[in-house]
């Protein structure tokens, strides 16, 4: 039961740095070159709202936040066992 626990805690925290870093990455696929960023936005709906800033910044922050709440429940479940 402790392995298991311990190797959930694990993918948490792999999970967790993965989607804290997915703003750096998305960022640059989105605004990497000027085709792809007017292609990106003249898609259908969610990613049509990619051009404007305030849903960008939205989507950002809420995966910068998920990913910290995976890295610290981790943390946690890390120092109990």
């Amino acid at each position: 039961m402790k392995k298991l626990k311990f190797i959930l805690s694990d993918l948490l925290l792999l999970l967790g740095i993965e989607i804290f870093l997915c703003p750096f990455i998305l960022y640059w696929f989105i605004h990497g070159d000027y085709e792809r960023y007017i292609w990106i936005i003249n898609g259908p709906f969610p990613f049509s709202s990619f051009g404007g800033g305030p849903f960008q910044m939205l989507m950002y922050v809420s995966l910068f936040i998920i990913g910290a709440i995976l890295i610290i429940i981790s943390l946690i479940a890390k120092r109990k066992y």
